[in-house]
């Protein structure tokens, strides 16, 4: 009996994550799709409204132990409360209702993955969703293209897989690569990891995901420079984590830029053009700082604010392409602050954690956060619902609960 559960929770995780990560949707969608974003679907809501009952039952099948992992990271279980809370002050109480049982739902199914699996287990369960979907991302591009290849009037030619979009095929092989990477330092058969690994940076070339590619470069030599550090004085660690941070940052100023460096074709849309956006969004914010527009909500169709925004920007942005601005709309700066406090204590503990003991899982976390610290400059994963980018950071930030922290010297 134990064993049959175990098998069904094994293949129950990677049906969800391939689905949380958006995998087969132009099948399941039709071909002509290539909306970016959640993506509304009557089968789709259906299908996780299915999934978070299984991920509920099975945290309460080990409630004691759920119990104990929710407690250690409060100031998380503050923003799903805020979000909950944000219903009432939403202009669309009903979008922001249901974005946040996906919120709740995603969430909760990071801490279940966090707390059902070790480190390795959890590897295991990300090489079998990313494998699958390097094999079939190659297929669609190659034998069946109208599934496999972007067509829009704004991006053609770049592969998106079995992806809606080009930047869920870039957000999934950057895991993709990180994954085999380190399946490649711990597994036996490093060979196939390395080939997969390369595989993955592949897949993003032809995607033509720039964020993604400067995040493999950055993040393969970050590790590489943490490798030959042992440290254990937290302002030493904190020093790193700033440098690395200012990194991330100079690293954004050259991908918002990058088609005047590169002589690249225009890319208003996904690049430079993303300013212009920011700066409209920044009148929004002004009118409602504090709380914001309520959880999910701005970006609707029915909300009148956005309906403003698409008469200014007639490629009719679905999101803020910025985390940080896309939080600061939903939950306002209250949100904003105590998630970027839980994020810099959970990126601060991982990285000390690794420097003093050269535990890999910790590596992993401190790796996978800094990516998404990054990645949010430019796209959106943070507090998000069905985002697998978001369902592996929850995993990571309980995951780092499981290690005793180390001794920290002035």
């Amino acid at each position: 009996m134990k064993y049959s559960i175990r098998s069904f929770e094994n293949i129950f995780s990677i049906i969800s994550l391939l689905l949380f990560s958006q995998g087969f949707y132009p099948i399941i969608l039709g071909s002509g799709s290539s909306e970016e974003g959640d993506v509304d679907s009557p089968l789709l809501r259906i299908v996780f409204i299915l999934i978070y009952f299984i991920t509920m039952a099975l945290l309460t099948f080990r409630w004691q132990r759920s119990l104990a992992f929710l407690k250690t990271n409060l100031w998380l279980l503050f923003l799903i409360g805020l979000a909950i809370a944000s219903i009432s002050w939403s202009s669309i109480p009903a979008i922001s209702f249901r974005k946040v049982i996906g919120l709740i739902g995603t969430t909760f199914f990071g801490i279940y993955l966090g707390s059902r699996y070790t480190f390795e287990q959890q590897l295991k369960i990300y090489s079998w969703v990313f494998g699958i979907a390097i094999v079939f991302s190659f297929l669609f591009a190659l034998l069946i293209p109208e599934y496999g290849i972007m067509n829009t009037f704004a991006i053609q030619g770049a592969w998106r897989g079995i992806y809606p979009h080009k930047n869920g095929l870039g957000e999934s092989m950057f895991a993709s690569f990180l994954t085999f990477y380190f399946l490649s330092l711990l597994s036996k058969r490093q060979l196939l990891s390395q080939i997969l690994c390369i595989l993955s940076v592949v897949l993003i070339y032809f995607g033509q995901s720039a964020t993604a590619l400067m995040s493999v470069l950055f993040i393969f030599l970050t590790a590489q420079g943490l490798e030959k550090l042992s440290l254990k004085s937290k302002r030493s660690v904190l020093m790193i984590l700033l440098f690395l941070i200012l990194t991330l940052l100079l690293m954004f100023l050259i991908l918002i830029n990058f088609n005047t460096f590169l002589n690249v074709n225009d890319k208003d849309i996904t690049l430079s053009g993303r300013t212009i956006l920011w700066d409209s969004l920044g009148d929004f914010i002004r009118q409602k700082p504090w709380l914001g527009y309520g959880y999910g909500s701005f970006f609707s169709s029915e909300a009148r604010e956005a309906n403003l925004l698409w008469q200014v920007h007639d490629w009719s942005p679905v999101h803020s392409h910025n985390g940080y601005i896309q939080l600061w709309l939903n939950l306002g700066i209250i949100g904003l602050l105590a998630f970027i406090c839980g994020y810099a204590l959970c990126l601060f503990n991982s990285l000390f954690n690794y420097l003093v003991s050269k535990d890999l899982q910790m590596l992993w976390i401190f790796l996978f956060l800094i990516y998404t610290v990054f990645l949010n400059l430019t796209e959106v994963s943070f507090v998000g619902n069905n985002s697998v980018i978001w369902i592996i950071s929850v995993a990571s930030i309980y995951s780092l609960k499981k290690v005793a922290p180390a001794k920290i010297t002035a």
